[in-house]
């Protein structure tokens, strides 16, 4: 009976989840930047980039979540130092036995300028549709419980008007690059706030619900430590409400081949995620071609139900460079 019972327990407080709960977050979140801020629309080396990234999340319990996130950007126009950039996001989560999914898609519109030989700032803003639905008739509620065991032709009686709700919202931020012209030295930093203008994403029924804003702050680094050899560095805070997350790491670059169009390194790294979970990572650059990949072990309280099984997460990025690739491989963005 006490499994009965905390099962639904369980299925009641994952409904009761508000439409304000936390953005999706990525550990990898240096491949998809779009996330963070429609700024970073542009901010790379080349004339087009897509991405795709794929999380799943504590498995091992029944409310894993499932997410996945698909983006495009490409530089529209030049003019001198000027460049107008166009993003496109979209992204999905889902997770417990009732589908709770949250569903964003939108475009994002970046303008950079060249301040010096070296560096580079960039401004952006997105308008994006968010969508929250949950599937109510796979779940079970307390009121349910006739006493004896779970009947589910009893109604439940929740206060849900409807099983979706929709709403829009406004983003912006800054990014800003630096790039050694001899070098792969360089670096990337970024602001972001996202739900700018508070929209109302509720089901009904149970009150007004308005999303808090998110604030992202983050930064990349790459060092030329040796002629096949880099350093690099990566950091990231978060803040939606009273939720924070900080995300370090770093790790080393090694070049296999940097011939003309065979250029070939691997990444490895390791992450920390602040109160939550250890990240190892590994990437394989090829010329135009990035794949990533990394794990989640949880160290948070929650492992006694995870066994530190956090989540796998899968990247992919292309990037469309129409001249021909430079014996000195940059890491950051140029326009």
């Amino acid at each position: 009976m006490r499994t009965i019972i905390l099962y639904l327990l369980g299925s009641y407080l994952l409904l009761l989840v508000p439409a304000s709960a936390q953005d999706l977050h990525f550990s990898q979140f240096y491949l998809h930047p779009q996330h963070l801020s429609p700024a970073a629309a542009g901010a790379f080396s080349g004339n087009l980039r897509v991405s795709g990234i794929y999380r799943s999340q504590w498995r091992s319990v029944p409310v894993n979540y499932q997410t996945y996130g698909v983006a495009a950007d490409w530089k529209a126009l030049k003019r001198g130092k000027s460049l107008l950039a166009i993003g496109l996001l979209a992204q999905q989560d889902q997770a417990g036995d009732g589908q709770l999914s949250w569903t964003q898609g939108g475009l994002n519109l970046s303008a950079g300028h060249t301040l010096g030989s070296n560096s580079k700032l960039s401004v952006g803003f997105g308008a994006n549709a968010l969508q929250r639905t949950v599937d109510i008739s796979h779940l079970s509620f307390k009121n349910q419980w006739n006493g004896d065991n779970y009947d589910p032709n009893l109604p439940s009686k929740e206060p849900f008007g409807r099983s979706s709700g929709l709403a829009a919202t406004l983003s912006a931020g800054v990014h800003f690059s630096l790039q050694s012209p001899n070098s792969r030295t360089g670096l990337n930093f970024g602001i972001g706030g996202s739900h700018l203008n508070r929209p109302e994403l509720s089901f009904g029924g149970i009150g007004p619900a308005r999303l808090p804003m998110r604030w992202s702050v983050w930064a990349e680094g790459m060092y030329e430590w040796q002629p096949d050899t880099d350093v690099w560095a990566y950091g990231s805070f978060q803040t939606m409400n009273q939720a924070k997350e900080i995300l370090l790491g770093g790790g080393v670059r090694q070049f296999l081949t940097k011939g003309l169009a065979n250029v070939t390194a691997i990444r490895a790294s390791i992450g920390w995620r602040s109160g939550d979970a250890i990240i190892p990572a590994l990437q394989l650059e090829r010329n135009n071609w990035l794949a990533g990949l990394s794990y989640d072990i949880n160290i948070s309280d929650f492992e006694q139900a995870t066994r530190k099984q956090g989540g796998v997460e899968i990247a992919l990025v292309y990037r469309l460079i129409p001249v021909e690739v430079s014996k000195v491989v940059k890491c950051c963005p140029v326009f």
